[in-house]
């Protein structure tokens, strides 16, 4: 048996069955935070429902503080792995190989009825889940907190995927856009990211103009900016076209011989769009 030691924790490569959500690379621990961290928080919930009702139950915010630490603790305990209160790869594939076992455990496969707002349940914490995997790549959906309940947050995250993915902006999750989601995580899952495909708006942006499509802007500025090491500041993802987002936009058009007037038209929205998606 080969044995591989991962920040203290002692992983068998033999035993290291393949998994998903896969292992990030680096462990998670008391200061992690971010969807990671709530795809584990979540997990370990179920887990203590349907697996080991002695755990504490954690609050699902995507911050590891002293409590999922705790709680963790108690999971390798009963699991049998080495109690440091550190998500390593064993620990992290224990976790998702138990939550998938688990008789009540949500599926990428679409319940049979749109989910909405109001809508609550294993379903839903299913694609709070996979949205909030897709947002470090598209910066464009909001994060939110993995609760399992379809509120104002999910449906804005909703609508700004369907928005980027060629599908009616609605907000609700019917069988075209659950099976989007549960396509595009899996391409992020192996390294084959999904172009967008975001409409033009109909009109200019400008500065005061607000709404997702100014996000989308400031989403693909920061990617293609970083990708090809630009230099200029990154945006932040909020929605309002103000000073720094004309200022960033100006620069795009300089660098790719557009009109460099600070102002997004067609021709700016289409190059964007193309630029974006070869960052993919």
């Amino acid at each position: 048996m080969i044995y591989e030691i991962n920040n203290g924790n002692m992983d068998t490569a033999d035993d290291a069955m393949a998994v998903s959500p896969a292992y990030p690379g680096t462990p998670l621990r008391v200061g992690s935070a971010g969807s990671n961290v709530s795809i584990m928080q979540s997990y370990l919930n179920a887990i203590k429902t349907g697996m080991f009702p002695s755990m504490t139950r954690i609050n699902v915010d995507g911050v590891y503080g002293q409590r999922t630490k705790n709680t963790v603790i108690q999971y390798q305990g009963l699991s049998g792995l080495a109690q440091d209160g550190v998500i390593g790869k064993n620990t992290w594939n224990a976790i998702v190989s138990d939550y998938e076992s688990l008789p009540t455990t949500p599926t990428d496969r679409y319940p049979g009825n749109p989910l909405r707002p109001g809508s609550s349940g294993a379903a839903v914490t299913n694609m709070q889940v996979r949205l909030n995997q897709l947002s470090p790549v598209y910066t464009a959906i909001n994060y939110q907190t993995v609760d399992g309940r379809y509120g104002t947050a999910m449906t804005n995250a909703v609508r700004r995927f369907q928005a980027q993915f060629g599908l009616t902006a609605d907000g609700i999750i019917g069988p075209l856009t659950w099976n989007k989601i549960v396509s595009v995580h899996i391409g992020i899952m192996n390294n084959t990211n999904t172009n967008v495909s975001s409409a033009y708006p109909g009109t200019v942006l400008n500065t005061g103009s607000r709404g997702d499509s100014v996000r989308f802007v400031q989403s693909y500025l920061n990617r293609v900016g970083r990708h090809n090491n630009y230099g200029w500041p990154k945006l932040a993802v909020d929605g309002i076209y103000g000073r720094m987002t004309r200022q960033i936009v100006t620069a795009f058009q300089n660098k790719h011989s557009l009109k460099a007037d600070g102002i997004v038209g067609r021709n700016t929205w289409a190059m964007l769009i193309k630029h974006f998606n070869d960052t993919l």
